[in-house]
């Protein structure tokens, strides 16, 4: 069960941290890694998703994972993510199930997660806007 759970948020530092910045921005993944304000950015949610993590006993490496993130991004820097193509697109996005989960171990755990927090209101704010 442990193992089960730390495989899935091994996967989910990418998402975490690539999916609403991409989405919020409505840029690919190449931007994300170029751009010095949207990379610190990048960093400052994998940092909170590192000690949300390790608040549920999961212990993950930040600078492995920051490399991890930027290597995704150095890959396929033309990539979209699904959060991306939902606000371009004007559907609902699936921030709640990417995002959220950060902000709900945060919660279990009592760590902060304030980053996360407002990209999940933001992305839903965005959400309800008038199709263009």
């Amino acid at each position: 069960h442990e193992n089960i759970q730390y495989l899935i948020w091994d996967k989910l530092f990418t998402n975490v941290s690539l999916s609403a910045l991409t989405g919020v921005l409505q840029v690919d993944m190449g931007y994300i890694a170029a751009d010095e304000f949207a990379w610190k950015l990048c960093c400052q949610l994998i940092r909170e998703a590192v000690d949300a993590a390790a608040g549920l006993g999961m212990d993950f490496d930040y600078d492995e994972k920051v490399a991890e993130v930027k290597a995704v991004c150095d890959k396929s820097p033309n990539g979209l993510t699904s959060i991306y193509a939902d606000l371009r697109d004007g559907r609902r996005s699936e921030v709640d199930t990417i995002s959220g989960s950060v902000v709900r171990a945060g919660k279990k755990s009592g760590v902060a997660t304030p980053s996360h927090e407002f990209l999940v209101e933001l992305i839903h704010a965005m959400e309800g806007r008038p199709k263009a």
